[in-house]
C-alpha cells in the first residue's frame, strides 16, 4: 500500500462513486452529455426562478405603458391603468420599491405627465412592444412582458448547445455557462427589458453568417433592429467586417440602410428626443420630465457622461472583464493556429469592434448592453477551441 492509498483521499479515491467519475472523466461521450445536462440545467432553473420571482423593474412599468399608449392617450389613464396591471402581479414589497425606492421613481409614480414623458424612450423599440401587444390576448401585458425575457432566455441556451454540438465542442458548455451568468444571462432572464430577445435574434444572424447563409442572416439582423435600435451598431460592424475580409458586401450595405432609416422613422413618429437629449438623460443626469427637454450641447457634459460610463463600467460592472478575457482568449488561439474558419475569425472582429462602437456611441455601463457581444464571442471561440476534459482524450 501506497502513502497515498492510506490516507483519507487514498480511501476516497478508491470507493465505487471515485472510480466511476474517474471512468466517466475518461469519456468524450459521456463528458459531453454532462455538459450538455449542466448548460440546460442551468438555463431552465434560471427560468424557473425567473417564472417564480420575476424582478418588477422600472422598465416593466415603462414598457407595459407603451403597449397601453395607444388605448388610453390621456396621461392620467394611462398612469392609472399601466399601474393596474403591474399592481395585480406584484408584492407590497416590490410595488413600494417601483414607487418609491429613488427619488425619480416617486416622482414618475406622484405625476402621470411626466411619467408619459419617459415613454418616447421606449415606445422606439417598435417590435419589442408590438410583440408584448402581441401576447396579451393569451397572457396578459405584464406576464407578456416577462415571457419575451424567460422564452428567448431558453431558445438562446438551445441555440449555443446547438452550435457547440455542430461544432464537436460541447464540452465547450461548461465554460460557457459560467462566462453568460457573469455577463448577466440570470439578471437578464428575470428582467424585463428587451436585451435577451435582440441577444438570440443575434446569435441567430451570427448563426446564418457563419453559415455563409448571407441573405438571411441580414433579414434577422434588421428584426434585431427594429426590437433594439441601437443594434445598427452591430450592423454597421458587420458591414465594416465585410468590406475588410471580402464578403458579399451588399446584403450587408442594404441591411444597414434599410435599418438606418427604419431607426430614424422609429424615432420620429415615437417622438424620441434625439440622441443628445438621451445621452444627457442616461449618462449626465436623469430628467424627471422629458417633455420640451433640448439641453445645450455642452463637451464638458459629453467628458462627464464618458467618464461616468468607463468608471461605472469596471467598477461595479463584469462585461469589461470578460470582454478583455475574450480578446486574449482570441489571440491565443491565433497564436496557435487554432482560428476555426475564415468566417469565425472575422465574425469574432466585428463583434469587437461593435463592442467598442456601441460603447463608443453611448457609453452605457450595464452588462446588459454588451451581453449580445459577450455571448456571441464566447460561444464562437468554444467552437474554435473545442475544450476537451477527457482525461482519455486520444483514445476517445
Amino acid at each position: 500500500m501506497t502513502a497515498i492509498e492510506r490516507t483519507a483521499i487514498g480511501w476516497a479515491l478508491g470507493t465505487m462513486p471515485a472510480r466511476l467519475l474517474m471512468r466517466a472523466a475518461g469519456s468524450k461521450v459521456l463528458l459531453d452529455r454532462l455538459a450538455v445536462v449542466f448548460f440546460a440545467a442551468i438555463c431552465l432553473l434560471v427560468s424557473a426562478y425567473a417564472l417564480v420571482r420575476p424582478d418588477y423593474n422600472w422598465d416593466m412599468v415603462a414598457y407595459v405603458a407603451a403597449a397601453l399608449e395607444d388605448r388610453h392617450p390621456d396621461p392620467a389613464e394611462l398612469h392609472a391603468e399601466t399601474w393596474k396591471r403591474v399592481s395585480e402581479g406584484a408584492s407590497q414589497s416590490q410595488l413600494y420599491h417601483l414607487q418609491y425606492g429613488t427619488p425619480y421613481n416617486k416622482h414618475q409614480w406622484e405625476n402621470p405627465a411626466d411619467f408619459q414623458s419617459q415613454l418616447s424612450m421606449y415606445r422606439v423599440k417598435v417590435a419589442y412592444v408590438a410583440l408584448i401587444e402581441a401576447l396579451e390576448p393569451l397572457t396578459g401585458l405584464v406576464k407578456a412582458s416577462m415571457l419575451l425575457s424567460i422564452l428567448p432566455s431558453l431558445a438562446l441556451g438551445a441555440l449555443c448547445l446547438w452550435l457547440l454540438g455542430r461544432d464537436d465542442a460541447l464540452q465547450g458548455a461548461f465554460l460557457l455557462a459560467p462566462v453568460l451568468m457573469l455577463a448577466g444571462y440570470a439578471h437578464m432572464t428575470t428582467a424585463v427589458v428587451p436585451d435577451m430577445l435582440v441577444s438570440f435574434v443575434s446569435l441567430l444572424a451570427i448563426l446564418l453568417f457563419a453559415s455563409k447563409r448571407d441573405i438571411a442572416a441580414c433579414v434577422v439582423l434588421l428584426v434585431s433592429v427594429l426590437i433594439r435600435p441601437d443594434n445598427i451598431v452591430l450592423a454597421f460592424a458587420l458591414l465594416l467586417t465585410a468590406i475588410a475580409f471580402g464578403w458579399r458586401v451588399l446584403p450587408l450595405l442594404v441591411t444597414f440602410v434599410v435599418g438606418l432609416v427604419a431607426c430614424v422613422a422609429m424615432s420620429r413618429f415615437g417622438s424620441h428626443p434625439g440622441w443628445w437629449a438621451h445621452f444627457y438623460f442616461s449618462c449626465v443626469e436623469v430628467q424627471n420630465s422629458m417633455t420640451n427637454f433640448h439641453p445645450d450641447f455642452s463637451f464638458g457634459a459629453i467628458m462627464r457622461g464618458y467618464t461616468r460610463g468607463v468608471l461605472v463600467a469596471i467598477m461595479e460592472n463584469d462585461w469589461p472583464a470578460i470582454f478583455a478575457l475574450l480578446i486574449a482568449a482570441w489571440a491565443l488561439l491565433n497564436r496557435v493556429g487554432r482560428t476555426g474558419t475564415e468566417r469565425a475569425n472575422a465574425l469574432v472582429f466585428a463583434l469587437v469592434i461593435g463592442t467598442l462602437g456601441k460603447f463608443a456611441s453611448f457609453p452605457l455601463p450595464d452588462d446588459r448592453f454588451y451581453f449580445v457581444s459577450i455571448a456571441a464571442m464566447a460561444v464562437v471561440l468554444a467552437t474554435m477551441w473545442k475544450p476537451r476534459f477527457d482525461i482519455a482524450a486520444a483514445r476517445a
